[in-house]
């Protein structure tokens, strides 16, 4: 049985850090150098479907937005034309993948 040897997998196996000696430290930053990056928690596909669900989120809210706003309800039409905007931000981020998408949540 072949194993993906990762960093996590190493620190399982060696314990504390704390207690490494120095060539174990070397040997755990050749496989951060040389261990494949784990894999992003959302496939393209997904960030895609995502991005479709923000941006029909935006467009109901867009739509409410106009008919509050001709109503007369400014301060509603307000709240709703920002929450498109929220929502529209979301999708971009969500197409460009993952990475763009936590920045966002995370506020980076």
């Amino acid at each position: 049985m072949t194993r993906t040897l990762t960093t996590d997998a190493f620190r399982d196996q060696h314990g504390d850090p704390a207690t490494w000696t120095s060539a174990t430290l070397d040997s755990y930053q050749v496989i951060g150098d040389i261990a494949p990056p784990p894999p992003p928690p959302y496939t393209h596909r997904e960030m895609q479907a995502e991005a479709d669900a923000w941006q029909a989120s935006a467009a109901g809210q867009q739509r409410l937005a106009d008919e509050l706003a001709a109503e007369g309800n400014t301060i509603a039409a307000g709240i709703h034309q920002r929450g498109a905007q929220d929502a529209r931000q979301h999708a971009e981020a969500a197409r460009l993948g993952w990475p763009a998408y936590e920045a966002l949540l995370n506020g980076w």
